[in-house]
């Protein structure tokens, strides 16, 4: 069976800087989305619930990689990505587990066209957190292996969203059943469109930019990003007005624009002194940027129920 998925432009995930000549300097390194459009019938993925806590590793700050088995065998280092929605394998592990092919993938990135192989996984699990009959796309990971040296797989939200979970950065763990801690409810929407047609498994949430009075737009919430981020202007719901902050640029049609001081707002919750990072290469995407889980002390997000939980206290 063929299947047709998108590998939608590479996302934000690294904002170095150095100072040159006054100026700042950006140089962007980035990790992947991946929708799937449609999948076999036959991969219908079951998970078992449980009260668990697992540790991470934090990478640079922000990314959690965790030990996963596969079929039984393991632990592999797993990335944890939110804004991935679906799970990849790299194509070594998946020869070495000899995974049942199940179709191919067409996938479509900003960069080039190419065909992935779809295995069925019998089980992957975090602890006693699993999922049964989960398909999983084979790519080589290149880039998100010069992020995270050694992971062999990304965890997305088609594994995520079947649990309530409680990530804490703090103490590098995450607590999967937790029930819902005191705090304000702030709703996301699982669904999105891009190009016409519907996406799943997303964190899509409202946030406001307080230096641009007014001015509310849909991020995806991401463990797989270091700053936040906003595709190009062209998008519907970007800001329109100007910007109250002082900002940084990099020249080039893949530069960018660095708002700094920017304070977020979601909900009731005030996050200020951010950089907000500004793209200038065309994308399509259904939603206008990326907001990172890491920039949270703890978040405890209700898949169940709709809801995040924002730096809920213990």
């Amino acid at each position: 069976m063929k299947l047709t998925a998108r590998l939608l432009p590479e996302r934000c995930c690294r904002l170095d800087r150095c100072t040159v000549a006054g100026r700042c300097r950006i140089s962007v390194q980035y990790l992947v989305l991946m929708l799937v459009v449609a999948l076999p019938a036959a991969l219908v993925a079951q998970a078992q619930q449980t009260k668990e806590t697992i540790r991470f590793k934090l990478h640079d700050g922000y990314l959690m990689v965790v030990e996963a088995r596969v079929n039984g065998a393991g632990p592999f280092s797993f990335l944890v990505d939110t804004g991935t929605t679906r799970t990849v394998i790299d194509p070594e592990l998946a020869s070495q587990l000899q995974l049942p092919a199940v179709g191919e993938v067409n996938v479509t990135t900003v960069l080039h066209y190419r065909q992935d192989k779809l295995v069925r996984l019998q089980d992957i699990r975090l602890g006693q957190a699993s999922v049964s009959g989960l398909g999983a796309i084979v790519d080589k990971l290149t880039r998100q292996k010069m992020l995270a040296p050694g992971i062999r797989g990304v965890l997305g939200e088609d594994f995520l969203s079947r649990f309530d979970l409680l990530i804490d950065y703090k103490e590098r763990v995450i607590r999967f059943g937790e029930p819902p801690p005191a705090g304000e409810r702030c709703r996301f929407e699982a669904t999105g469109q891009y190009q016409g047609a519907p996406t799943t498994n997303r964190l899509l949430i409202d946030v406001e930019f307080m230096q641009v009075s007014g001015n509310k737009v849909q991020l995806q919430l991401d463990t797989g990003a270091r700053t936040p981020e906003l595709f190009p202007v062209s998008h519907d719901s970007h800001p329109s007005q100007p910007w109250g902050s002082s900002m940084a640029t990099s020249n080039g049609a893949n530069g960018v624009i660095v708002h700094s001081n920017v304070t977020l707002k979601i909900g009731a919750t005030m996050i200020p002194g951010q950089d907000v990072v500004q793209s200038r290469r065309a994308v399509a995407f259904d939603a206008a940027g990326l907001l990172p889980a890491a920039i949270f002390h703890r978040i405890y997000i209700c898949h169940s129920g709709g809801y995040v939980v924002l730096n809920p206290v213990k």
